[in-house]
């Protein structure tokens, strides 16, 4: 038997690896153990990774070609894609390669996001809150394609937004201190949140958790698939266990819920795992128990140094002013309404 650690580092594209001739036994996602789940190939989006177990055949009569299909929606609007690569998996030098009729892969057991079961058996959070965030696509200026996942584009502002909840007191549980740009969402200590993506665009999006693994609690369609030329979205619920893992597919005319306990003071991240969308904005930030922050933890002087000489405002709202004055930030990019 042999572990596989696959790793995706990809900026873009999703992928499809299979060894024909062979199951696999899903038993980690992102860092976290899982029920064991056997499947006949694995689907990672960008940033996802999986252990999976193979047990290798008692003869060595036949090698095998395991396959990688490398796949985007932005590429195949180019003609780029999919893209196929292939390897050899040797049971012994010199024996031929076993031939496998490859089935269309809507008869093969793929991974999902629900399917999966955590192996320490936590059942589903108790919600303290929700917070939805829906992608919204817009033309900018100069005829850019842009899309939100909160109110605006996600920008950096002047004071970065640890500096802000480490500074401003017990404003600091303010989210509009953080400037609009920041699309920042204050948590409470230890208040279980509960987050719905939807996505009604035909693009697949990965979508990247820091300071938390979530749970995966269900996906369902979401938007209008009249218009395009897609089998009905099925509502899928994840069973008594979810799966806890950092990084989750949302499906073009998906949603998908997740949930944490927000028990990890700090600023987080959470953006879509496609480099380009990650640049242009695709992002939140989750300011979580800035009081208890304040308490803990501190910048060390380094930090503040290394930003001073960049010029790097350290104290203050996110515009490094005081109170609510935000004069100085640049405009924030809303969708139109």
């Amino acid at each position: 038997r042999y572990r596989l650690r696959v790793i995706s580092m990809s900026v873009n594209n999703w992928f499809k690896f299979r060894i024909p001739g062979h199951k696999m036994t899903i038993i980690e996602a992102d860092g976290v153990e899982s029920m064991p789940l056997e499947v006949d190939g694995l689907i990672l989006g960008p940033g996802q990774r999986y252990s999976a177990i193979v047990t290798a055949h008692d003869s060595a009569q036949f090698n095998y070609i395991y396959n990688v299909t490398s796949y985007s929606q932005t590429l195949f609007s180019q003609g780029l894609i999919p893209l196929m690569y292939t390897g050899l998996i040797n049971y012994r030098d010199g024996a031929p390669v076993k031939t496998i009729p490859a089935p269309s892969d809507e008869h093969l057991v793929w991974p999902e996001e629900t399917a999966m079961q955590v192996a320490d058996k936590q059942a589903p959070l108790p919600v303290d809150r929700q917070i939805e965030l829906t992608m919204k696509k817009f033309t900018h200026t100069h005829h850019q394609h842009q899309t939100t996942l909160g109110n605006t584009l996600y920008k950096p502002v002047l004071v970065p937004t640890l500096y802000t909840a480490l500074s401003m007191g017990d404003l600091a549980t303010n989210s509009s201190v953080y400037g609009p740009q920041t699309n920042a969402y204050v948590l409470k200590h230890l208040d279980v949140v509960d987050v719905v993506i939807n996505n009604p665009e035909l693009e697949d999006h990965t979508f990247h958790f820091h300071g938390h693994n979530v749970q995966v609690i269900e996906t369902g369609p979401y938007g209008n698939l009249s218009t395009e030329n897609r089998e009905p979205v099925a509502h899928k619920v994840s069973g008594p266990w979810p799966m806890w893992r950092d990084t989750i597919q949302v499906h073009g005319f998906e949603y998908i819920r997740v949930r944490f306990r927000a028990d990890n003071p700090g600023v987080w991240f959470l953006h879509c795992h496609l480099a380009w969308h990650e640049y242009n904005g695709v992002a939140v930030v989750f300011v979580e128990a800035p009081g208890v922050l304040q308490q803990r933890q501190s910048v060390p002087e380094e930090m503040v140094e290394m930003c001073k000489r960049q010029g790097i405002p350290t104290q203050g709202n996110g515009a490094g002013n005081q109170g609510f004055d935000l004069s100085g930030l640049p405009p924030a990019v809303y969708p139109p309404s």
